[in-house]
């Protein structure tokens, strides 16, 4: 796997709940995937860790994390 594929552990609390998934870079676009579902946006400008955590907290209020 190459650097820009390596997988990243993540978590975040939403409501007192906490939430784990995993982010990499795939190009520009940054993933997030968790047991239930995932989500992926460009990468542009943002830190990747900041923006993963705003994906997965998304899809924690969204039931798929």
């Amino acid at each position: 796997m190459s650097d820009m594929q390596q997988r990243h552990r993540i978590n975040c609390v939403v409501d007192g709940q906490t939430f784990e998934g995993n982010y990499w870079i795939a190009g520009k676009i940054l993933v997030v995937s968790t047991a239930k579902g995932g989500a992926s946006t460009q990468v542009g400008l943002h830190q990747p860790q900041a923006l993963a955590e705003n994906l997965l907290q998304q899809l924690a209020r969204e039931g798929k994390a």
